[in-house]
């Protein structure tokens, strides 16, 4: 069993690894059946851990269970119209789909702010302390913070000395973007180059014991 497992996965590898001779029936192969793999899981679970116990809940009666499941049930019965293309009804999906982005919205706000945001500027106005390297550490993020900040701010005249201030700032702000950003490019690379290494690697470990070749 193990090696029929190791075969398929060898197949899909080569299938997904093809993709760099451009796009082919086999890479296309390999798309379709990750996708269609991915929505049947997505769908077993939702089944099995979301619409079974809610109706099951529904079904005892409880007023709890009716509070926390009717509604979502109501609002996912409102969908269908839009699903099924009924255009007379298919307003009625507009309802559950405002409040998802809606939520969407607010907690990616929220979660931007207190996640990112927040802590952000506790960290730049931390007390220095005694310890250099902790003072040079906050000094640096503190005026790398509001040099990137003049990067976004665009109404102060430019021809004013104010306006030179912060075009020089900003301009200082912008390189330290992009060396931020070749950081994040870099491990992003380097991530994707040890998936890359291991799959090889893999499929190279796969034919040499095919082939009874021990490495």
């Amino acid at each position: 069993m193990t090696q029929v497992i190791n075969i398929i996965a060898v197949i899909l590898t080569i299938a997904v690894l093809s993709r760099i001779a451009g796009t082919n029936p086999l890479f296309r192969a390999a798309q379709y059946l990750f996708v269609g793999v991915s929505l049947g899981l997505a769908f077993v679970i939702a089944f099995h851990q979301v619409l079974m116990p809610a109706i099951r809940s529904l079904s005892t009666g409880e007023s709890s269970s009716l509070l926390i499941y009717a509604v979502p049930l109501f609002l996912g019965l409102l969908l269908i119209p839009r699903a099924v293309g009924g255009q007379e009804l298919s307003w009625l999906a507009n309802l559950p789909l405002a409040l998802i982005f809606g939520v969407g919205a607010a907690l990616a706000v929220s979660g931007a702010v207190i996640g990112t945001l927040l802590p952000q500027i506790l960290d730049s106005a931390r007390p220095l302390g005694t310890d250099p390297m902790a003072i040079a550490g906050a000094l640096t993020l503190a005026i790398g913070t509001v040099v990137i900040l003049a990067g976004f701010y665009y109404t102060v005249p430019p021809k004013s000395a104010g306006g030179r201030v912060v075009s020089l700032a900003a301009a200082i702000g912008h390189w330290l973007l992009m060396i931020a950003f070749g950081f994040f490019f870099a491990g992003t690379l380097q991530t994707y180059l040890s998936a890359l290494t291991e799959r090889l690697n893999f499929v190279l470990d796969f034919i040499l014991g095919v082939a009874g070749i021990v490495r």
